[in-house]
């Protein structure tokens, strides 16, 4: 009797849906929210400040704060939007693009 290993199947089909863009896409995308979500807390945390704290500094709504904070939202938050709520506790947003041992950067303004 051939008996399979009950995790194989799983990981089998997670390699094939791997090959499927459009889920590919999905993954990347939820996990480029949750480096932004775990980013902004953490923030928010060294600041010692609550997300309604954040959020009147910011001029946005404490459900926008949280929505990033938990990955909740359906996208990622808008670059001028995170670059506002980080400018409104005192930090920079830089952009880096790098390429074979080049690298350019820049300094978005608040």
């Amino acid at each position: 009797m051939n008996k399979k290993h009950i995790g194989s199947s799983v990981f089998e089909t997670i390699k094939e849906w791997e090959k499927d863009p459009v889920f590919r896409k999905a993954v990347d995308e939820h996990v480029e929210k949750a480096k932004l979500a775990k980013m902004l807390k953490d923030i928010r945390k060294q600041e010692n400040i609550s997300q309604l704290q954040l959020a009147e500094k910011a001029n946005v709504t404490q459900s926008v704060i949280a929505r990033i904070e938990t990955g909740t939202s359906k996208t990622l938050p808008r670059l001028d939007l995170f670059n506002r709520i980080l400018h409104s506790v005192g930090y920079e947003t830089l952009i880096v693009a790098r390429k074979k041992g080049r690298t350019i950067q820049v300094t978005l303004a608040a």
